[in-house]
């Protein structure tokens, strides 16, 4: 899981051969081995540029050693998502699959790329997922990447177990309206009676949920058949309850079913600072916005960036002068070049700017670069 840590760990790396490996990968099928291949064509490209910078072989075969050895498991590789990153300190490696595609490179610096992780930030989170059922209901937490099931021991998890626990409610009493008069009900009572009893399983569910998400603070996603989250959310309690819901029979879905459905509600949640960040861009007065690269280097290298915007799309390589921050591009990178976004990137999370990553289509006037200037 890739969170601000993450990020400020490897930003905080200092050595004169970190090395950082990216490319596209497959998750099914044959060619779920192509993925092997390509990560071992990496290694290689690296192991030549090692070379070229004038490290010892032995050092070299020490740096590459645990990048080597994830080519002696096979099912590491079948079991990839769409981009995969792998970040070598000495001979120390992380490795970070990644649900979109990256590009297959070798940057070898002194600092890391961190810009192939950056859209996941946006994304970051934990959240929980209610199965509102009858007959198997279950709370799910966790991320994008995967849920554990924390349905709390005192609830039952389907009505029939509800009346089955003490059976004294079987015969509930309810009333109409407040002031008239109560009746009993069992397992032979009509439709509106039957209605009854599942208010009562679910309000006694809706204790237990709370609580249990209270205590956490998450984010929660309803999930079930349409007239049973009408009835929950007329008496729920918790305050971070979304309003949009998954429909469906929860009983038809498994764990990740429910994962990947409620992330598609809870993302645009998660996604809430960006939007922010966009709007208050969109209403800056002039002067505080800039959509020119050269200008936000310069205004990032002084610190007076707020907000970086920056395309997947877009790539530049050249240097930043040290004493004054002026830009100076290379349309052919040498060795001596580095990853300019990736520089804006690191530089403006080093001087408290909030940096996004964004497809072009969603960047502000659907530029290459874009920044809010605090002056």
């Amino acid at each position: 899981m890739v969170t601000n840590k993450t990020i400020s760990d490897l930003i905080a790396q200092q050595s004169s051969h970190l090395i950082t490996l990216t490319m596209p990968a497959y998750t099914t099928g044959e060619e779920t081995k192509k993925n092997k291949i390509t990560f071992k064509n990496l290694i290689q490209k690296a192991e030549k540029m090692l070379e070229e910078s004038g490290l010892k072989p032995e050092d070299i075969q020490e740096r590459l050693s645990e990048a080597k050895a994830l080519l002696e498991q096979p099912l590491f590789w079948a079991h990839q998502d769409r981009g995969f990153a792998a970040y070598l300190d000495g001979n120390n490696l992380q490795t970070f699959k990644l649900p979109y595609p990256v590009k297959e490179q070798v940057y070898l610096k002194d600092h890391f790329l961190i810009t192939p992780l950056l859209p996941m930030l946006a994304l970051e989170g934990t959240f929980g997922i209610l199965a509102l059922s009858r007959k198997s209901l279950r709370l799910l937490h966790g991320t994008r990447h995967g849920m554990t099931d924390i349905t709390p021991e005192g609830i039952s998890r389907s009505e029939d177990q509800y009346l089955e626990v003490t059976p004294e409610k079987q015969l509930q009493f309810h009333t109409g309206a407040e002031g008239q008069n109560a009746r009993f009900f069992g397992h032979g009572s009509g439709a509106e009676d039957k209605k009854v009893i599942v208010e009562q399983y679910f309000r006694e569910v809706e204790k237990g949920i709370t609580e249990k998400m209270n205590a956490m603070g998450d984010p929660l996603v309803l999930a079930g058949l349409e007239e049973n989250l009408a009835l929950y959310r007329s008496f729920q309690k918790y305050g971070r309850m979304l309003d949009e819901s998954v429909t469906g029979n929860p009983d038809e879905m498994v764990a990740d079913d429910l994962k990947d459905a409620g992330f598609e509600k809870i993302k645009g949640y998660f996604l809430k600072d960006l939007t922010q960040s966009l709007e208050a861009f969109s209403e800056s007065p002039d002067g505080k916005v800039s959509n020119n690269m050269s200008d936000i280097i310069e205004a990032t290298f002084q610190g007076r960036s707020d907000v970086i915007f920056l395309s997947t799309d877009e790539s530049h390589f050249g240097k930043v002068d040290p004493e004054s921050g002026a830009v100076h591009y290379a349309h052919e990178p040498g060795s001596e070049d580095i990853d300019l976004v990736n520089w804006l990137a690191i530089q403006g999370l080093k001087t408290g700017s909030s940096v996004f990553m964004l497809q072009k289509s969603e960047m502000p006037l659907h530029a290459n670069v874009a920044a809010r200037f605090r002056y």
